[in-house]
C-alpha cells in the first residue's frame, strides 16, 4: 500500500472516531432536550441551563463531524460541472478545491484560537450556569484543525492523481 494510502486509511479511522464523538454529543443535546421537555410538562422541572448544554454539545457535533465530511468527500459538490472534465483535470480541480476548504479551515482555527485565547484568559463562561468557554473552543479548535489536515490530505492526493500518468491495464492500455 503506498504510504499516501496509508496515511488516508489512518486518517480515515481517527476522523471516523472524532465523528462518533460528534454523534454522541448530538443525542446528548436531543436527550438533555427530550429530559427537558418531559419534566416540564410532568413534575415542573427544567433543566438548568438547558441552552448553554445543547448550545455547547451542537457546536461540539457540528466541528467534530467536519474532519470526517473532508476525508470522505461528503462536502455539497456541483458534479454536472466536473464530472465531464478529462481525470486529470478533474483531480486538479479537487485537489485545489481541497485546499480551498483546508485554508478556510486555518482561517477559522486561526481566528478562532486567538478568541479562545481571550476568553480563557478573562475567564469567561456561560450565561446561565457558568459552563468555562473553553469547553465551547476544544471540540471547535480540533474539529478545525483535523479538518484542515484532512483537507490538505486531500489536497495532496489529487495534485498526485492530476501530475501522474495514466495507469496502464499491463497490456499497454489505459485504465
Amino acid at each position: 500500500m503506498h504510504a499516501l494510502e496509508r496515511m488516508r486509511a489512518w486518517a480515515e479511522e481517527l476522523t471516523r472516531a472524532m465523528a462518533w464523538v460528534g454523534m454522541l454529543l448530538i443525542v446528548g443535546a436531543v436527550a438533555v432536550t427530550v429530559l427537558d421537555i418531559l419534566t416540564r410538562r410532568s413534575i415542573g422541572w427544567s433543566v438548568p441551563g438547558l441552552i448553554d448544554i445543547t448550545q455547547m454539545l451542537i457546536i461540539g457535533f457540528a466541528f467534530m463531524c467536519i474532519p470526517f465530511s473532508f476525508i470522505r468527500e461528503s462536502n455539497v459538490t456541483v458534479d454536472f460541472i466536473t464530472d465531464a472534465l478529462p481525470r486529470r483535470l478533474l483531480s486538479a480541480a479537487k485537489s485545489l478545491s481541497a485546499l480551498t476548504g483546508a485554508v478556510f479551515m486555518i482561517a477559522i482555527a486561526w481566528y478562532s484560537w486567538f478568541r479562545a485565547g481571550q476568553q480563557v484568559e478573562n475567564g469567561d463562561v456561560s450565561q446561565t450556569i457558568g459552563i468555562p468557554f473553553i469547553w465551547y473552543w476544544v471540540p471547535l479548535l480540533a474539529g478545525c484543525v483535523f479538518g484542515a489536515a484532512a483537507a490538505l490530505l486531500q489536497t495532496v492526493r489529487y495534485a498526485v492523481e492530476a501530475i501522474a500518468p495514466p495507469a496502464t491495464d499491463g497490456n499497454g492500455g489505459a485504465n
